[in-house]
This record gives structure tokens, sequence and C-alpha cells, in this order.
């Protein structure tokens, strides 16, 4: 099965399994349940944007509304951009299908000037969401701002942004953009909780990793889940509220660098279980992904966020050889001990850029899928991690029998922290003990 073929089993199994009880019948026409959404992007046309950053923008919204229906009695789309002055794009009026609306956004041009957020939110709320152009007043209203900086006026910015949240069933995302951003300002201006309203990303490039996210959380805020036997969810699938909610949690999770392609695909899901039982979130759990070769970024996303990216970070590199199998695994803790969980990392390109700040007190997970030999040199990392100053928690799943020895038991913080399979078919019975381990009731 080819690569490609694989990101899109995935991305529908990532769907089907994050939407909260929203299902996908695969006609695309309840992707949000029964109920339609008016939605109106935001977008930040200011000179700071390169014309590459705002082409990238532009790629993100068109994504994201690829994955709605559009139509007069399905979800309608507008569009305004701001630089000095808030510009219309298009009235969630003038069009009626999807392919319209995404012409549309492809024919944008950056305007260049300064950053007035709060002239479009005003816009927005005066013009936009009026009968005379397009909004339902039956339909939720989603608004979505983009932008890679402080406001020119964070005051007047937050005080518009009020008074849009005050019309009925308005639902405010902010979306910030690298390290200029205010995340105070974000907060203030978007919905509320910000956990939910509220993201974050390093670069522009990293939109793709938000973009199932957003598409998720729009269909909760317009469309709550109903469970047709009890009042709260699967406990099979119960998200755990209180993880983080004590103590904020960052988790790395780390496949082996040697899974074939099938074992890749089974530990994608396992990590994409043990993250639905996490309760994810700027303020409470955030996860990341160590890269196979160990030399890309990885910033605190959400695994429901990126399938794509998920793939690209865990794809099979060129074969080495079995005397390079032990040393591999001491390559990933060492990432882990390095990059993994420092609030400064590096953007794809080389550049620094800052990620968005954490406490100092979150606690450090590392989720590691061992399935061969490590030598001592991965000991010696796994006992840095652990030590003094790091203090990750070291969790170690290991699949099949030749792995499981006492130099793999010593990579887990404890014999608590350790777990073992026979084959990866066997990780789904894990998930439950290990996303347990990782927020302790």
């Amino acid at each position: 099965m080819s690569t490609k073929r694989l990101f899109l089993l995935f991305a529908k199994f990532l769907f089907l399994h994050s939407n909260d009880g929203f299902p996908n019948t695969g006609s695309g026409e309840s992707l949000c349940g029964s109920r339609p959404a008016d939605v109106v992007f935001v977008l930040d046309s200011s000179g700071s944007i390169s014309n590459g950053n705002f082409n990238r923008q532009i790629r993100f919204v068109t994504d994201v509304v690829d994955q709605f229906p559009i139509g007069r009695s399905s979800n309608r789309i507008g569009m305004v951009s701001f630089s000095n002055w808030a510009q219309l794009e298009f009235h969630l009026k003038d069009y009626e299908n999807k392919a319209q609306v995404e012409a549309a956004i492809g024919e944008m041009v950056p305007m260049n000037g300064d950053t007035n957020t709060a002239s479009a939110l005003a816009y927005v709320r005066d013009v936009m969401l009026t009968s005379e152009n397009g909004a339902r007043p039956e339909v939720p209203h989603v608004v979505v701002v983009l932008t890679d900086g402080r406001s020119n006026d964070p005051r007047k910015t937050a005080l518009e942004a009020a008074r849009l949240k005050q019309r009925r069933d308005v639902h405010l995302f902010a979306i910030g953009v690298g390290a200029e951003v205010d995340r105070l300002e974000l907060t203030n201006m978007a919905s509320t909780p910000s956990d939910q309203y509220v993201f974050t990303v390093l670069n522009y490039a990293a939109l793709e990793t938000i973009k199932d996210l957003l598409t998720n959380k729009t269909c909760r805020v317009t469309n709550p889940p109903k469970f047709t036997t009890t009042t709260t969810p699967d406990p099979l699938v119960q998200v755990d509220q209180a993880c983080g909610s004590r103590r904020p949690v960052d988790v790395l999770f780390a496949a082996s660098p040697f899974a074939d392609h099938n074992a890749t695909r089974a530990s994608l899901t396992f990590f994409r279980d043990v993250a639905s039982r996490l309760n994810i979130g700027p303020d409470a759990v955030r996860v990341g992904v160590v890269p196979r070769d160990c030399d890309a970024v990885v910033p605190a996303i959400s695994l429901r966020e990126a399938p794509e990216s998920l793939l690209r970070r865990l794809k099979r590199q060129h074969p080495q050889s079995a005397a390079a199998e032990t040393t591999a695994v001491a390559s990933v803790l060492r990432y882990i001990n390095d990059v993994g969980f420092v609030d400064r990392q590096r953007s794809p390109a080389g550049a620094a850029a800052a990620a968005p700040p954490r406490a100092n007190n979150a606690k450090r997970v590392a989720l590691m899928i061992v399935d061969s030999a490590v030598d001592r040199t991965a000991v010696d990392e796994a006992i840095r991690a652990k030590g003094e100053g790091k203090d990750v928690e070291m969790l170690v799943v290991v699949v099949g029998k030749d792995a499981l020895d006492e130099r793999t038991k010593a990579v887990a913080t404890s014999a608590e922290h350790l777990f073992h399979v026979s084959s990866y078919d066997e990780l789904s019975s894990l998930v439950d003990k290990v996303s347990s381990s990782i927020c302790p009731a």
C-alpha cells in the first residue's frame, strides 16, 4: 500500500474518531451533522506577511473550506481581509458551491500595511453577519481570524471582539502565526474556553497541522454532540477532562525508527487512540511527535490536527543496517532530551521560532515504542532524560519478545511504566493503560 493510500486511510480514521459523535457517511453532506453554519474567515493582509506566507494562508483556508459541504441550504462561506482597514473579499450570499468559493479565495491578493484587526471585527459584525449579505439568524455564525502579530490597537481589538461575541450564536476562533503574536490578545479576542478557540503555530507552513482540528472544533461548537443512550460519551472514548487541568502535561510520542509500513500505521493508530483519551489543549495537554530522522522541529501539536504532518514526521527513512538499530533508539532519546521539550526550536527552514510559552511545572512524558534491542548509549540517554532538571517520565511499549531485555527495561521510569505486547496488532489493548499512566487519577 502506498504512503498516499496510508495517509488517506489514516485521515479518514482520524476524522471518524475525533469528531465527538459526528460520523462521516462518506457523502460529504453530514460532515458536521445536520445543522449548517455561516463561516467568515478574517485574514491578516498586513505588510509583515510575505507573498509566500500569504499564499500559505490562502492554501490553509482553501483546505479547511474543502472539508465542508457548501450551498444555499448548507454551509455558507464569507471572507474579509484586513490591513490598514477591512476589505471585503466576498459575502456569505455570493457563492453557492465549493468550486466558486475556492476560486474566489484563490483570487485574493495581499493589501500590505498595518494590522487593524479591530476594523475587521467591526466589519464582520456590522456588514458580514447581516441578513442582507447572506447571514442566517437560525444557524451558528463562526468567525475565524488569522493574524501574525499584535494589532495596532489591542484595547480596541478586544472591545470590537467583545461586541461581536455579544451577537447571538457567534463562535470566534483566533489563530496566531509566528513568534510575534500576543497570546493574551488572542485569548481576549476569541470565544471561551481558550483551549477550544485559540490556536498558535510556529509559522505559516505549520498551519496545515491545525486544519483538521479547526474543522473538528467548528463541528463541535455548531453541532453539540448528542448521545443516544446516556448523558455521557461512550466510556471507551471518554476524555479525561481533569488530565492537564491539575497540572499541564507535555507528551512526546516516538515510534520505532525501524517499523515497517504496517507497523507505522499501527503506531499512528495507537498514538491517536491514546491522544483521544487526553484533554488536549494549549493550557492542558500538548502532544508532539519525534520525527524519524530526528532532524526536524516537533511543535506542540495535537495528533487530531495533523495526519499528513504525522506521516511526514514518521515516514520511513532509508533502510539502515541491523548494527545501526540499537543506536537509533539512542538517537530518539537524545532528541527527546535536547529538542523535544524545549520552548525554542528550529523551524523547518532552520530559522529560530518561538513555540508557545509553557508553564515551568508542566509534566513531561515520553511514550516510546521499541521493537528491537537497545544499547548502553540508549540507557544513558534515558537516565539523562529521567534525571534532575529534565524529569521526563519515560513510558516504554515493547513490541516482540526479542526487544524485552534488561536494557530496555532500564529505559522506562519504573516497572509500572513498561508495557509489552507480542505484536503491533496488540497495541490497541494497551490504550487505556497507557493513557491512564500519562494522567493517573
